[in-house]
């Protein structure tokens, strides 16, 4: 939130943020958990020492750490990219900020937006989450991630550029 916050306007106000759906979490976790089963297993055979060493348990072991790590990277790659994708509506402008070091920012006025189009599917209708694509006048489109309660995020962007255009009456 740091970033938007710190670009707003003077008569700018922050109306709302979007959040990542829990299956997002759920699917980090999931294949943290697979990376992790050789891992456990291989602890697991190590301390009831039924693992002998010879070629094989050494492959093993080195197998078993290697994707153990891959899962943990896998992990905190998916974390990291939560934690600094922030889709937020302000009362002017749609922001899309990605990126910790190296910051990506897609943004287009309220007044510009053509069209907000929501794709949900039907596991995504029951779980609560989809995406969402804004085209705004030009080339202006901003493809937003897998995200919570999308109709809500549709809802406020559309409110927001009602108000927009309400109050440049």
């Amino acid at each position: 939130m740091g970033y938007v916050k710190s670009t707003l306007a003077a008569e700018e106000d922050y109306l709302y943020r979007a959040k990542f759906n829990w299956t997002y979490d759920a699917i980090s976790w999931m294949w943290f958990a697979i990376g992790s089963t050789p891992a456990a297993i291989w602890a697991f055979e190590l301390f009831r020492q039924y693992l002998q060493i010879d070629m094989v348990s050494e492959f093993f072991t080195f197998a078993a750490g290697s994707l153990f790590a891959l899962s943990a990277l896998f992990l905190l790659y998916r974390y990291i990219h939560r934690w600094t994708t922030v889709l937020a509506v302000t009362s002017e402008r749609l922001i899309l900020k990605r990126g910790w070091i190296a910051r990506d920012t897609r943004e287009v006025n309220l007044d510009n937006i053509e069209e907000v189009v929501l794709h949900q599917s039907v596991l995504g209708r029951i779980f609560g989450f989809g995406s969402i694509t804004v085209r705004g006048t030009g080339v202006a489109i901003i493809e937003f991630p897998v995200l919570a309660r999308p109709t809500e995020i549709r809802r406020e962007i559309e409110s927001a550029i009602i108000g927009v255009k309400s109050s440049h009456k």
